[in-house]
C-alpha cells in the first residue's frame, strides 16, 4: 500500500479507497492481508461527530530495517532504513587496518548502536564490494581486496547474520543508485562514470544493472595493457598539480591555471574509452562522479568538448555530476537488498522497493571527503 508508506499518517477505508480508487471491499481485504504479515498497524483516530470512529490504519515501518555497507579497502559505510526506505543511521568506519569480512556484521551493530534499533528487527543485507561478484555472491577477482578474492562474502556474512545478504559491485551499486534516485532519475539507460582513485564505468540498461554473461560488463581495466591515461599505475591515477583528483578539482574550479590545464588534459586522454562507450551503449545519460557536485563543472564541460572531438555525430547523452556523491555505493547496496528480498523483507509478493526514500536524506555531493 503505496499510499500508506509513503506518509506517518494514519488513514481510513473510505480516504485510501478515494486514494487508489479501489473498492472499500477490496481496501478492507487487502489491509487484512498486511495486518496479517505485520505492515499495517490499526489506530481508533477521535471521532469528528457522533457515531463510531471509522477504522485507520498506518504504515507499521519500524517493523523491519534493512542495512546496507560499502565495504572497500580503506573500511565501510554502513547505513540502516526501516521498512519505507527511511535513513535511521549513517555510519563510516575509516582506519588503517585493511578491511575483512568481519566488518561487514561490525558495521551494522554500528550502526544499529547509533540509531538505538533492535537488531533483531533486521531483515536483509546488501553489500558492495569493488570487484568481479559473481552471481551467489563470492568475490571472483578484485585488485583493491585481494585477501577476499575466492571467498563466498554473501554466504559467509548470511550464515554469520541469519539474514539474507545480497552482494553486487561496488560501482554497479552506485550507478543503480544515480539511475533509481539520483542524477539518472528518470531515465532507463544510464552509463555511470566514476573517477576516483581509479576509473570505473558501470551501466545501466532498462532500470537494471548490465552484468553481462561473465559479469564483467564495464570492467574495462579487464583489458591487458589497457590504460586510462598515460601516467596511470596499475590501474591508479596519477595527478601531478594536486596531490588528489578532488584536489585537481577544487583548484581548478578556483581558477587555478594548471590544475585547468591538468583536468583538461586528463579528459582528452580518457575521452576515446569513453566516447567508445557511449557508442556502444547510447545511453540517455552519463552521470559522472569526479568530485563535490559544486567543483563537477569544470571536468563536465571539458570532459564534453574532449568527447566531442571523438564523435562523428553531434547527438549524444548530457553529462551531468552524481547527485548521490560518497553515498552512492552504500545506499545502492541497501536498495539492491530491498529488490533482492523484497518477498523476505515485506512478507507479501511484488511489494516495491522504497528507492525515492532512500535516497531523500542523502548527504549531497557538496560535502563529499573520499573519491
Amino acid at each position: 500500500m503505496l499510499c500508506l508508506s509513503g506518509t506517518d499518517e494514519a488513514q481510513t477505508v473510505g480516504a485510501i479507497s478515494t486514494g487508489t480508487g479501489l473498492s472499500r471491499p477490496t481496501v478492507h481485504a487487502v489491509l487484512d492481508d498486511l495486518l496479517d504479515v505485520g505492515l499495517v498497524t490499526e489506530t481508533s483516530p477521535s471521532a469528528a461527530g457522533l457515531g463510531r470512529p471509522a477504522r485507520a490504519f498506518r504504515f507499521a515501518r519500524e517493523a523491519g530495517l534493512v542495512a546496507g555497507v560499502d565495504l572497500g579497502p580503506r573500511g565501510a559505510r554502513a547505513v540502516i532504513c526501516d521498512l519505507s526506505g527511511r535513513r535511521l543511521a549513517y555510519a563510516e568506519l575509516m582506519g588503517d587496518q585493511r578491511p575483512d569480512i568481519a566488518l561487514i556484521e561490525h558495521a551494522v551493530q554500528v550502526v544499529a548502536a547509533e540509531a538505538s534499533v533492535d537488531i533483531s528487527r533486521l531483515r536483509a543485507i546488501g553489500v558492495a564490494l569493488p570487484g568481479v561478484i559473481e552471481a551467489d555472491g563470492r568475490l571472483r577477482a578484485s585488485l583493491a581486496m585481494p585477501d577476499l578474492v575466492g571467498l563466498p562474502v554473501a554466504e559467509t556474512v548470511a550464515q554469520s547474520i541469519g539474514h539474507s545478504v545480497a552482494v553486487d559491485n561496488d560501482i554497479k551499486l552506485a550507478a543503480l543508485a544515480e539511475q533509481r534516485g539520483g542524477a539518472g532519475r528518470g531515465y532507463a539507460d544510464v552509463v555511470y562514470l566514476q573517477i576516483g582513485h581509479r576509473l570505473s564505468v558501470s551501466i545501466v540498461l532498462n532500470g537494471v544493472i548490465r552484468q553481462g554473461r561473465h559479469r564483467l560488463a564495464g570492467e574495462l581495466g579487464a583489458q591487458r595493457g589497457m590504460r586510462w591515461t598515460r601516467n596511470a599505475e596499475r590501474g591508479q591515477l596519477v595527478w601531478t598539480s594536486q596531490p588528489t583528483g578532488e584536489a585537481v578539482l577544487r583548484a581548478a574550479t578556483a581558477g587555478d591555471p594548471a590544475a585547468r590545464a591538468e583536468i583538461e588534459d586528463f579528459c582528452a586522454q580518457i575521452a576515446e574509452r569513453v566516447a567508445t562507450v557511449l557508442l556502444v551503449v547510447d545511453p540517455e545519460v552519463l552521470v559522472v562522479r569526479g568530485g563535490p557536485a559544486a567543483d563537477s563543472e569544470v571536468l563536465l564541460r571539458s570532459l564534453e568538448a574532449a568527447v566531442d572531438k571523438e564523435l562523428l555525430f553531434a547527438e549524444r547523452a548530457p553529462f551531468v555530476a552524481s547527485a548521490l556523491g560518497r553515498e552512492a555505493v552504500v545506499l545502492g547496496a541497501v536498495g539492491n537488498a530491498f529488490d533482492r528480498f523484497s518477498s523476505d523483507i515485506y512478507g507479501v509478493h511484488g511489494y516495491p522497493s522504497p528507492w525515492m526514500r532512500i535516497t531523500d536524506d542523502v548527504e549531497r555531493a557538496s560535502s563529499e571527503t573520499r573519491s
